[in-house]
């Protein structure tokens, strides 16, 4: 009996140093299991932490500051500063440019159409009573607009100029006025369309115009007299400033189709970071100026601003956000940016090399006044201002070799 109470007290001690092995072990597993936890946690916060960085720094890349400076990366010269352009882009065979001469004449329908906006601009508001307003006319109306016979804010307005069928108006507001003689009093039915972003609270809504028809703008004949009256510049019969207006713009065409060919077929095989850089902010200085004078063009006759920031002007305007705004800069400015390199390669192959004085007399000999030449230089600097008086210098260089096919 003593040994077998010998044997079970051994075999209990041997039971309980068993369980505590295994509770050492068992806190061992634990206590690494929590250690890879703790260090796939530590992992992820260090990759959170990671991408935070990377997307900040990638924001502050893709941020674009603007850039009033034209002529930042710009020699006196107009070339782009210790840029070889041809180092650049594979430039196409310029000499052996073909066109369609179908492609590029000013049709008669084309200077009918300038021609007639050449005389309605000349047009006077006639208000004799009996004239009758019909499609095409630009008249002179009062309106009160209600709703459920309550005015509205800015539904109303007097001494209001619109063309008729130029769809400045919603729904068919303009179509109503057509056939009303010159007096007459009338009431104009029209709904909001949906949805309307100049005012929402109107979307979809019908409203009610009391129209009053002040006057019909009258053109006058286009005749030769009015020629020599009004553009003697350029011609002094109707025959002559028909010609004339083929002739400039078979030019226009002709240079437009230039451009957009060589463009087209030069390769872009690299950009110039600095000057990449320059234009980018020089594009998004222009937009910041347009939104600028809306602003202050609103604050003169509205006493408000039209957009309380440029964020808002760009969500508003565009559909986008500045961040989203500053990412399309580059496309929009990688055919410019290719174009002036274009012009920087033909011109150095050719030898043409000009100065701000060169620039001078051209614009000036082509109707700038001295002091606006001035002015031009002062806001977009030399290299600028040389810049586009070589690209203008290599286009007319190219036409002399285009061959137009009749």
């Amino acid at each position: 009996m003593g040994n077998e109470s010998k044997n079970e007290e051994m075999s209990l001690s041997k039971q309980r140093k068993l369980a505590r092995k295994e509770e050492i072990a068992k806190q061992k597993r634990n206590a690494a299991a929590v250690k890879v936890v703790f260090v796939v946690l530590i992992l992820a916060l260090v990759a959170l932490v990671a991408w935070a960085v990377i997307s900040k720094i990638q924001k502050e890349n893709n941020k674009v500051e603007a850039n009033y400076n034209f002529s930042e990366q710009l020699d006196d010269n107009g070339r782009i500063k210790n840029v070889k352009a041809e180092d650049y882009i594979t430039l196409v065979d310029y000499n052996n440019i073909t066109a369609s001469m179908a492609d590029l004449e000013y049709s008669d329908e084309d200077v009918d159409k300038d021609i007639r906006n050449t005389v309605n601009s000349k047009s006077t508001l006639q208000i004799e009573e009996g004239l009758v307003a019909k499609n095409g006319d630009k008249v002179n109306i009062d309106y009160v607009g209600t709703m459920d016979g309550v005015e509205f804010e800015g539904g109303s307005a007097s001494a209001y100029d619109i063309t008729l069928g130029s769809g400045s108006f919603i729904d068919d507001f303009e179509a109503q006025i057509e056939g009303h003689k010159v007096g007459d009093k009338f009431d104009v039915n029209v709904t909001f369309p949906t949805p309307y972003d100049n005012n929402p609270d109107l979307a979809g809504r019908d409203a009610v115009f009391a129209v009053t028809l002040n006057g019909v703008y009258v053109a006058p004949e286009f005749t030769d007299e009015f020629v020599q009256e009004n553009l003697s510049e350029y011609a002094s019969t109707v025959q002559e400033y028909r010609q004339y207006l083929k002739d400039k713009n078979y030019k226009t065409n002709l240079s437009n189709y230039v451009q957009d060919y060589v463009v087209k077929n030069t390769t872009l095989n690299s950009k110039p970071s600095a000057y990449l850089k320059q234009i980018k902010g020089n594009f998004k200085a222009q937009e910041i100026s347009y939104y600028e004078n809306v602003n202050n063009f609103y604050e003169s006759y509205m006493g408000t601003k039209a957009y309380a920031s440029f964020e808002e002007y760009l969500t508003q305007y565009y559909k986008v956000t500045e961040e989203e705004f500053d990412s399309d800069i580059e496309a929009n400015v990688t055919d410019s940016l290719k174009f002036m390199l274009i012009c920087q390669a033909i011109a150095d192959r050719e030898n043409m090399t000009y100065t701000i004085d060169d620039a001078k007399e051209y614009y000036i000999n082509n109707g700038s006044t001295e002091e606006e030449f001035n002015n031009r230089v002062a806001n977009y600097g030399t290299g600028y201002v040389v810049q586009q008086f070589m690209d203008t210098k290599v286009i007319d260089l190219l036409l002399t070799r285009v061959i137009v096919n009749k």
